[in-house]
């Protein structure tokens, strides 16, 4: 009954042991919702990636392209727990997304859905690290993959290591705030050399650059899940409308900024 009901939402789901990872819980307040004699982390994943015609001439990130993911999965996840409660009334299903206590990647690593990346970014072999990552945490118990540590790192190649622009990924993993990613998303006036990186990125919000050279994102698929496919219009026309997108909890004068960069 629960792979059907997920089936609905998304392609690809799986599932983690909770006690592999109650130690490495994020401090946050949504740490408080995850219920007493917590078992599981049901991880679903949901692939965004439109086909590269699509984002020709974008200047924003993939991620940020399609309606905001933090209102789409945290919709479509909350639908699910309420579903699953009604399927197994006596155990509790919370959602998270995002902002969340569960360590995403190492979850969906656990629940053998994928592998991690030296950019930290997690890896599918269907979709590659195209995907956002949602989790219902449950009293229930399921059944749950046993790794080795080599199935749980990508191939290290180390082509992302090597086109990061600000030199934030080393063969140790990545320094976050280093990140070009992380720069557009800063708040304030920005250096004349953080305002370049920019520039050249042609990317007025995120950086896809570690994703694109990535050997293991080369074959995935494009198909994103419907409700990103339907509604992804914005891609060539960035900063027009910022209502409905991942950009727009930093408020407009971040990206404003950075588009305003392009002109200088």
């Amino acid at each position: 009954m629960t792979e059907k009901i997920l089936s609905e939402i998304t392609p690809v789901f799986g599932f983690c042991d909770f006690n592999k990872i109650k130690e490495s819980l994020i401090e946050c307040r949504a740490l408080k919702r995850i219920p007493q004699n917590t078992k599981s982390v049901i991880v679903a994943l949901f692939p965004y990636n439109l086909g590269e015609d699509a984002y020709e001439g974008s200047n924003i990130s993939k991620y940020a392209v399609v309606p905001d993911y933090h209102d789409v999965i945290g919709k479509l996840l909350q639908d699910t727990a309420t579903k699953l409660k009604e399927a197994y009334p006596e155990e509790e299903f919370v959602a998270f997304t995002d902002n969340s206590p569960i360590p995403e990647v190492k979850a969906a690593i656990l629940a053998g859905l994928g592998v991690r990346g030296l950019n930290g970014l997690f890896i599918n072999p269907s979709y590659g690290s195209w995907i956002f990552i949602g989790e219902i945490v449950t009293t229930k118990e399921y059944n749950y993959p046993d790794l080795t540590e080599a199935e749980t790192m990508c191939i290290k190649c180390g082509k992302c290591v090597s086109a990061c622009p600000t030199k934030a990924i080393s063969s140790n993993g990545i320094e976050s705030e280093l990140c070009l990613s992380f720069i557009t998303q800063k708040k304030g006036e920005l250096t004349d050399e953080q305002k370049k990186l920019i520039k050249d990125s042609g990317c007025a919000w995120g950086c896809d650059i570690c994703q694109n050279v990535c050997p293991m994102n080369k074959t995935v698929k494009s198909e994103p899940i419907e409700i990103f496919k339907n509604g992804a219009e914005l891609t060539a026309r960035t900063g027009t409308d910022i209502s409905d997108r991942a950009y727009a909890w930093r408020g407009e004068k971040v990206i404003k900024r950075n588009l305003k960069i392009f002109e200088e």
